[in-house]
């Protein structure tokens, strides 16, 4: 405990001691609050804990000094030791010096040095040269004209460009080669002999003064330039009054005239004018507007009889002015008027006003003042002639007050252009920027500040951006992979590109969609993905995610269904698509396969029904030769046969007879199956399928044939050959159509009479 505060009391000691040894320096008062002048404002606890406003070991700032930044470091110092008046470091242009005080300066190019001859950093505009480090060489002397950084000319007024141009001309001179050599001399000056007398000194330095009323001259005796209203060689010559701003050609005096002069030096008036500076009238009366120069008197008389006197300066009643030329004003009675001012004589009518009548009352305009002065014009009313406002309303603008004023729109010009209209210009009607917007704001009516809007939904939002961007101020983007824009509020897409779907168009169509080229190339529908033309070979679903069965024949299955389209090429105990079943089952199956097939048949039924139609002709004719000359039963007859058989048979024959003996033989020639009845052609219906026709060439076995009693109805499912009791299905009849087996030439040729009744129909 003694240790601790011997050690305390040795501390006290040492700083007292600091403290008294320290030269004080003047207090900067705005460092004692909050560590002002401490670097980042830090201060106490790092060192000693009981000197808590003691500045941390980042220092002071710059010009101060001291435990705690109070004093000010002395003169131009940045820093300075603590306990002298010493400086460490300078401010630019200075440096410490022998007395370490930072009095001292830099040379002129310095930006800072270390010593008087020494710089560390140049002033713009000034760099080292030649190994040299006082910053003394100018990028082009002030002086001079410069060409790559070298002085190749001196400026006005200079000379000696070996001597960077420091050497200044005679006084008189404008440039020079030497201080007695000037190239050109001041106005009013010249360089040879005095008054032109060879006897005189010749000098070059422009020292003499030219005459008095040269402005300008190459000797004493020749002027280049008067002063004006002069001319000749050494301008003792005056110009005509008339010549324009008082000067002439200073050889010939030749000028340009001024307005009622005319002749070459322009000292005759113009036709009309008289007095010397030709600013006078001749009277109006006078006849060929032609007078004297000096009096104004008519030369060749009046034009007017009733305007006499030697100027022709009295009027007739209504008439006034000097040359009795201008009328009355119409607003005064009786039409008379004073000559001299066209004071009406007699007052003014009803809604003039004014010394001549020739003003009208405050809000009428017209010859008559009976127009009204546009509703806009303010109290001072409108010009008599056009009806222009002499001044407008506020917020109005325009000769007749029609426009509103800049900033302004609307039927009566109170509302406010949109603040960032360019040069605060907009469409009165609506508002509009019609002269476009400032810098980066965009919309009809500059709401949003970027360059994506097109019309504007108030002051501050978009009701329409531009293709690829939406939002209220039109500062999101649409998706990657819209096809044209989105939707200003919620960013949907209006239609995806490529194979991409989804509101956002951020998924991608199955790969195993078909392909199909298409306007915009996508290969699913957009809200939901389905696949549009279908799934490649071995997949089915709405987005063709799905494997079809392995069982499938060539792997191929329905879209909507999975099931195969040409059939199980094996059926397994598991798979749903093609179970495992009986042997009769399997028989069956096969025949669903070749239904399966249907779609395809279905693209050639157009010529199916065709060929049963031609058929249908064929089957009737024959029949209608076989019926020949065995008389017809009656109608009633006919129907109960008809009748009967539909509730025995499905099918019948056209006609009733017997079965004939060339029919057997027809029959035997075809190798046509046993004979089936109605009944059992009719069981068989309903589990078969119709064959679907591949090829032309026909297995005349595979050929369905009925046979039937005569007292069958007639039906048209069935194609009867000519006198024979046997009957082809139309399902079948293509195939055996195509076998060749029939002369359906021969049979045509017999048919004379046909007339079909033909319905198709298709099991």
């Amino acid at each position: 405990m003694k240790r601790s505060l011997s050690l305390i009391l040795f501390m006290c000691c040492l700083w007292l001691n600091v403290c008294n040894n320290q030269v004080e320096g003047e207090i900067d008062e705005k460092c004692k609050v909050n560590c002002a002048c401490c670097v980042d404002q830090k201060c106490g606890g790092e060192q000693w804990e009981w000197f808590p406003d003691e500045c941390s070991s980042l220092g002071c700032i710059d010009g101060h000094r001291g435990a705690r930044c109070y004093e000010q470091c002395t003169n131009n110092c940045t820093q300075c030791i603590n306990d002298k008046n010493e400086c460490t470091e300078c401010y630019d242009g200075y440096y410490p010096g022998p007395a370490y005080d930072c009095k001292s300066k830099c040379l002129p190019g310095c930006k800072a040095c270390k010593s008087g001859i020494t710089c560390t950093s140049c002033k713009e505009g000034y760099n080292n040269d030649n190994g040299r480090n006082d910053c003394s060489n100018r990028y082009c002397p002030e002086n001079c004209n410069c060409d790559d950084g070298k002085c190749v000319s001196c400026k006005g007024g200079y000379y000696d460009t070996s001597n960077i141009c420091s050497s200044l001309c005679p006084d008189n001179c404008v440039t020079c080669l030497s201080k007695t050599d000037c190239g050109s001399c001041k106005d009013g000056y010249y360089k040879g002999y005095q008054d032109d007398n060879i006897n005189l000194p010749l000098l070059n330095d422009c020292t003499y003064k030219c005459r008095n009323n040269c402005t300008r001259c190459s000797s004493y005796n020749r002027c280049s330039l008067c002063k004006s209203g002069l001319y000749g060689s050494t301008c003792d010559n005056s110009c005509s009054p008339g010549c324009m701003s008082s000067t002439c050609d200073i050889v010939t005096g030749y000028c340009i005239c001024s307005s009622n002069f005319t002749g070459e030096r322009c000292d005759e008036c113009i036709t009309g004018k008289y007095e010397n500076m030709c600013d006078q009238e001749c009277p109006a009366g006078c006849k060929g507007n032609v007078c004297k120069k000096d009096s104004g008197n008519c030369t060749d008389g009046c034009t007017i009889n009733t305007i006499v006197g030697g100027k022709c300066d009295v009027c007739l009643t209504g008439w006034y002015g000097q040359n009795c030329d201008i009328s009355c004003s119409v607003g005064c009675k009786n039409q008379r008027c004073v000559k001299s001012n066209g004071e009406c004589s007699n007052g003014c009518l009803d809604n003039f006003v004014g010394v001549q009548c020739n003003h009208c009352i405050s809000g009428k305009y017209g010859n008559s003042c009976n127009s009204d002065c546009p509703v806009n014009c303010d109290m001072s009313g409108c010009l008599k002639d056009s009806g222009i406002c002499n001044n407008c309303n506020e917020n109005f603008a325009g000769d007749k007050c029609e426009k509103c004023g800049v900033g302004f729109y609307g039927s009566l010009c109170s509302e406010k252009c949109p603040t960032k209209c360019l040069n605060k210009v907009c469409d009165r009607d609506n508002g509009t920027c019609s002269g476009g917007c400032v810098d980066n704001y965009s919309g009809d009516k500059c709401c949003i500040n970027n360059n994506n809007c097109i019309t504007c939904l108030s002051d501050t939002e978009c009701k329409q951006c531009k293709s690829g961007y939406y939002n209220d101020q039109c500062d999101k983007q649409c998706p990657l992979n819209c096809l044209k824009s989105c939707h200003i509020e919620t960013g949907i897409c209006e239609g995806c590109k490529g194979n991409f779907y989804g509101e956002h168009c951020n998924l991608s169509c199955a790969s195993t969609c078909n392909v199909q080229t298409t306007a915009n190339g996508s290969l699913c529908q957009q809200t939901d993905g389905k696949c549009l033309y279908g799934c490649e070979a071995g997949f089915h679903g709405l987005m063709c995610s799905e494997k079809c069965s392995s069982n499938c024949n060539d792997t191929l299955c329905d879209q909507s269904t999975g099931k195969c389209t040409k059939g199980c090429k094996r059926r397994v105990k598991d798979d749903p698509i093609c179970p495992a079943v009986s042997e009769s089952q399997q028989d069956e199956d096969k025949g669903d396969q070749g239904s399966l097939i249907g779609p395809i048949v279905g693209a050639i039924v157009g010529v199916l029904v065709a060929t049963t139609i031609i058929v249908g002709v064929f089957m009737f004719c024959r029949r209608r030769q076989r019926n020949k000359g065995q008389g017809q039963r009656s109608d009633f007859e006919s129907t109960q046969s008809i009748k009967e058989d539909e509730k025995k048979h499905t099918y019948g024959n056209i006609s009733e007879r017997p079965s004939s003996k060339e029919d057997k033989e027809r029959k035997s020639a075809l190798n046509l199956p046993p004979t089936i009845t109605a009944d059992t052609q009719l069981s068989e219906n309903k589990t078969r399928s119709p064959v679907p026709v591949t090829s032309s060439s026909v297995d005349i076995d595979e050929v369905e044939v009925d046979e039937v009693e005569y007292e069958n109805k007639a039906d048209d499912t069935y194609y009867n050959i000519r006198e024979s009791p046997y009957r082809i299905k139309v399902d079948n009849l293509l195939k055996y159509v195509t076998s060749g087996k029939v002369d359906f030439e021969a049979e045509f040729k017999v048919c004379i009479y046909a007339k079909i009744e033909f319905t198709a129909r298709f099991d």
